[in-house]
């Protein structure tokens, strides 16, 4: 069976987050492990020079094997600020943003996620823009866009080189709108060997945070591995909107170069951003970086980096 780029991304993911995962619980069915990130930077932004903590981040995994074929799944992940000492006072928590928190099962029949995680659409489809530490990656839904929270999401099992999903996200009645499910669904096929070919939809309802627009987003990815050598394709539009990316990254043995050419139309002005990056990973959990991302847009600053430059240098321990 060939595994899809769904998988390949998630099991990538898992492994980015988790380089040392330290085991704190186990048992003969059961397992609970605890993985963090510390990841520091010194960022110029447009001339304005700031230490910065970019995405720092503890959290906790665990897996229960019920049979043979079913196994429960969890996990609780918290952000918290790495560059400067915190204090809670006033009710301000030190871990300030609930990230990834989730149960579910996982079986033959394919995957149950319920709770607070990424958007099937960027997992499926936008994530092949996300290459850098800071600045630089941009889409009509990066992940949080009518997700991370009160969501339920069904995905197959690799049937084959293809692998298909459906989410809905509740929002509840209010005095300014009704009840309503906010609706995502992928679909993601290897058609041959090292190229991966995704569509994905976002029904965007006005009820849901982040979804003002309301137009329905729809996007397309493509993408290509050839050994050291990973090219992408990132094609998206909603309403008026009308987005278009290519990157690539290649390993060069300690570390990765990459980079990213993004083109926002929102109907009125159009903008180009360029970004390109590199890292040194002085062993599998420890690294530093150096990015460049450059916009010279003047349509909506949501999506882009407007008419400025930023410079980052930084460095991250995985565990």
């Amino acid at each position: 069976m060939k595994k899809t780029l769904l998988a390949s991304a998630v099991a990538a993911t898992l492994a980015a987050t988790s380089v040392q995962a330290a085991t704190i619980a186990q048992t003969d069915t059961a397992k609970v492990d605890m993985y963090g990130r510390i990841n520091l930077m010194l960022e110029n932004n447009d001339g304005d020079n700031a230490i910065k903590n970019n995405t720092s981040r503890i959290g906790f995994r665990a897996s229960d094997k019920i049979n043979e074929d079913l196994t429960a799944f969890a996990r609780a992940e918290f952000r918290f600020s790495a560059d400067e000492r915190q204090e809670s006072k006033n009710g301000d928590p030190v871990f300030n943003d609930l990230r990834n928190t989730y149960v579910g099962l996982q079986g033959g029949f394919g995957k149950v996620t319920v709770g607070n995680f990424d958007s099937l659409y960027y997992q499926a489809v936008s994530n092949v823009a996300d290459l850098f530490e800071n600045k630089g990656f941009r889409a009509l839904n990066k992940g949080d866009s009518n997700a991370r929270g009160d969501t339920i999401a069904f995905e197959t099992a690799d049937l084959g080189g293809m692998q298909f999903g459906l989410s809905a996200k509740h929002a509840p009645e209010t005095d300014a709108s009704d009840e309503a499910f906010g609706l995502q669904a992928y679909g993601q096929f290897t058609m041959v060997d090292n190229l991966t070919l995704a569509i994905a939809f976002d029904q965007n309802i006005e009820e849901l945070d982040g979804g003002a627009d309301s137009d329905p987003i729809i996007g397309a990815s493509a993408t290509y591995k050839m050994d050291a050598l990973k090219a992408s394709l990132l094609i998206e539009s909603s309403g008026d909107f009308m987005h278009i990316a290519a990157g690539g990254s290649y390993t060069y043995g300690p570390g990765d170069v990459y980079g990213l050419v993004s083109m926002m139309d929102d109907g009125n002005e159009s903008g180009l951003d360029l970004a390109i990056g590199a890292n040194y990973k002085l062993s599998r959990a420890f690294r530093t970086y150096g990015e460049f991302a450059m916009g010279n847009d003047k349509n909506n600053e949501d999506y882009t980096l407007g008419d400025k430059s930023v410079m980052t240098v930084g460095m991250r321990y995985d565990w």
